[in-house]
């Protein structure tokens, strides 16, 4: 009876463990990439612009993604941050489109604006983590685009 106990709680253990290896190696498969970023609108207090990214999947099972949150840069100072309420599903060996709504007042920019219109070339990174869900585990992984010229 109590080897049969022994043998049940190490398969639990022997399963969780794997489980967790499965998650790890799934979540490192994943890529998140920066496809554009577009402005919505603009005010005279700041503008709204729309950050897609495109999140792969090339696993043999289906990854759900919620819980993103992000810090948005411009020429290296920081001028928004938030989260997505946003939940999508990614079914195996596709991927999907992740719009994060970004707000930006002109005051975080400071003088950003008068280098940009004095013809200087602005640089745009988006960096953050979003929480990746499939049926045996769940990690928050870590994304950052790096620096990018606007076009």
């Amino acid at each position: 009876m109590k080897s049969k106990k022994s043998l049940a709680a190490f398969l639990i253990l022997a399963a969780l463990f794997l489980s967790a290896c499965g998650m790890n190696s799934a979540a490192r498969k994943m890529s998140i990439e920066l496809e554009t970023v577009r402005i919505s609108d603009m005010t005279f207090g700041g503008f709204d612009a729309n950050v897609y990214l495109r999140v792969t999947n090339p696993n043999w099972f289906t990854v759900d993604v919620s819980d993103l949150s992000y810090h948005a840069y411009i020429s290296g100072q920081e001028v928004a941050s938030g989260q997505a309420v946003q939940e999508i599903s990614i079914p195996s060996g596709s991927a999907a489109a992740v719009v994060l709504p970004v707000k930006v007042s002109y005051g975080n920019l400071g003088g950003k604006i008068s280098q940009a219109f004095s013809g200087g070339k602005l640089s745009y990174r988006l960096a953050g983590s979003m929480v990746f869900h499939t049926w045996f585990a769940s990690r928050t992984v870590p994304f950052d685009t790096k620096d990018r010229k606007f076009k």
